[in-house]
């Protein structure tokens, strides 16, 4: 008796659990913590119609690419009203209009309607959109992809979001992987309402449970292409828990070169938790059973979110939208979306500042400080920030904000002679860059030259007599300086002094024969730093001779026309 009655208790147990959908089971925020393990998990299944790709075949080095370093992620309002957008009723929607026609399988008539309706979707949403065509182990399908292009012009980051669309024939898929693709749909939604710094690809594949095939095409053609692919954040299986415990836990799995990517997913689920919700995520290691992998083969970094506990209805035509948590799928899309917006740099739909103008010296020494403006207009009125690059690796950081149209100041000083490149942009209240400015070269020297001296005395003379010429300059450091001057008479005076900066040196000159002569004068400093030339144009019409010659008659003239005038007036009386 107590044999039948247990009997019909784990009955009654059974019949409750598959009458009441997961749909309406409550996850308590706060039953469990935040806390991350990097306890390995078990592996999730592969491909159904292929053999899942070998781990062994990863690399033990991944092939080098751009792997920044996980940064600290802090609260950003945009990212939060990205996040807020995401509800049931809209994964629902997505959820319903994929699974509708039932299962789709890869070159199906529903798994092409499927791609056309995404396709369609991504269009309404005003984004780039195409058709990525693809033939592999002897199937023939599209891939759809769309793109948000990202702002910053000096950027070719690509971040992408994906998950497959197709399924088993015998399943509808709500689970294996609507719920990943409507992941995509969701992000690829609320995203095209934004701007991003860095370009977002939203990605639907098929081929996956023939073996991968629709991502292994993409993953080496962009490859191939020299893409460069920050992230890749691959969504299936997201939405089964039928516990409390399952809804609050998800499993990343990653390989080395995605460690830092990991490690960024993480931080941006501590930071945003008051709006994803209790999750505690787990590091799964490696799998090779999704559309990562090939990703993974290409030396890019990307990470596989799946769900903590595996559902039950697993390529089956159970697995429906009434086994499906509606919580727990949000509450995972939320952390992918926040992911992306971070790392592709999220701001508010906005105009972008015009290209700054920027003004400042082109030539300096060494360890002195010179001052550099820009200046932005932003046709939406919206405050400026600026941006200096200084051209030997470092820069101001961003400076404001400035109201449009008022200038920015920044200084710098270089620690190293040689031409650097200075160049600044601006970006608006909401995160949207300019394009760089047209940059200043500045040449920087241990040591500044003097000004071009000055050269005054007289332009004229005669041969034979010497006269009083004064030089003058300024140094710019104060240094002292010296003179070169040359008479034009094929005789110098080599550098004489030294003379304080802004002191008169005086020095007197004799030219021997008539002639026209160019004086020329340059200064250097004492670290031997020279000026320009400077000239002054002279002339000698005369010997000495000849000019006492002159004057003499000319006075024998003047008495002579005296005597003639007196002679008159006598005649006259």
């Amino acid at each position: 008796m107590k044999k039948s009655r247990f009997i019909c208790l784990v009955v009654s147990t059974l019949m409750i659990l598959t009458v009441f959908p997961a749909t309406a089971l409550p996850i308590q925020p706060g039953e469990s913590t935040t806390m991350n393990t990097t306890e390995p998990r078990n592996q999730p299944p592969g491909p159904a119609y292929a053999p899942m790709p070998s781990l062994d075949a990863l690399p033990d080095t991944p092939i080098l690419r751009h792997s920044p370093q996980a940064e600290t992620v802090i609260m950003d309002d945009v990212v939060v009203s990205i996040i807020e957008q995401v509800d049931e009723a809209l994964f629902l929607s997505y959820e319903e209009n994929l699974t509708v026609n039932g299962p789709r399988p890869t070159e199906s008539a529903s798994c092409i309607a499927a791609a056309e309706y995404m396709y369609n979707e991504f269009q309404n949403m005003g984004l780039a959109v195409r058709y990525h065509h693809w033939t592999n182990g002897g199937y023939t399908s599209d891939n759809v992809e769309a793109t948000l292009n990202g702002t910053d012009e000096t950027s070719d980051d690509i971040y992408i979001v994906c998950g497959h669309y197709d399924t088993v024939s015998s399943s509808p898929g709500a689970d294996d992987d609507t719920s990943g693709t409507t992941a995509v749909l969701i992000a690829a939604k609320i995203m095209s309402q934004y701007q991003f710094n860095h370009t977002i690809k939203f990605v639907a594949f098929s081929g996956e449970e023939e073996g991968l095939l629709g991502s292994e095409v993409y993953a080496s053609e962009a490859a191939a292409q020299g893409w460069d692919i920050i992230g890749v954040l691959n969504c299936d299986m997201i939405s089964y828990a039928i516990t409390t415990n399952d809804g609050n836990n998800l499993d990343v799995y990653q390989d080395s070169q995605s460690e830092w990517l990991y490690d960024y997913t993480i931080g941006v689920n501590n930071e945003y938790s008051e709006y994803i919700g209790t999750l505690a995520l787990h590091d799964a290691g490696l799998s090779g059973g999704s559309d990562h992998y090939y990703f993974w083969q290409n030396g890019f970094s990307a990470l596989f979110y799946f769900e903590y506990t595996m559902t039950p209805y697993y390529h089956s035509p159970q697995d429906t939208i009434e086994h499906i948590n509606l919580t727990y799928a949000v509450k995972n899309t939320k952390l992918v979306l926040a992911t992306l917006a971070e790392l592709a740099e999220a701001g508010l739909l906005s105009n972008p500042p015009s290209t700054p103008v920027i003004n400042g010296p082109d030539s300096g020494v060494i360890n002195e400080l010179y001052t550099y403006t820009a200046v932005s207009t932003e046709p939406d009125g919206e405050d400026v920030y600026y941006f200096f690059d200084w051209g030997d690796g470092t820069n101001s950081g961003w400076l404001g904000p400035y109201n449009p149209g008022i200038s920015a100041s920044a200084q710098k000083s270089w620690a190293n002679a040689g031409n650097y490149q200075v160049r600044a942009k601006a970006r608006d209240i909401n995160l949207v860059s300019s394009g760089w400015s047209t940059p200043i070269t500045v040449s920087i020297l241990t040591d500044r030259p003097p000004a071009t001296p000055t050269i005054t005395g007289p332009a004229e003379g005669a041969p034979g007599n010497a006269y009083l010429y004064k030089l003058l300059t300024t140094d710019p450091d104060g240094d002292q300086v010296y003179y070169f001057i040359d008479w034009g008479d094929g005789q110098t005076n080599e550098w004489i002094g030294p003379y304080n900066s802004g002191a008169i040196a005086t020095i007197t000159h004799e030219w021997t024969e008539e002639g026209s002569y160019t004086i020329q004068a340059k200064a250097k400093d004492t670290y031997g730093v020279e000026s320009d030339w400077s000239t002054l144009e002279v002339t000698m019409p005369v010997s000495v001779e000849k000019h006492q010659a002159t004057q003499l008659q000319y006075f024998l003239q003047q008495i002579t026309q005296l005597l003639q005038n007196l002679g008159l007036r006598f005649k006259q009386q």
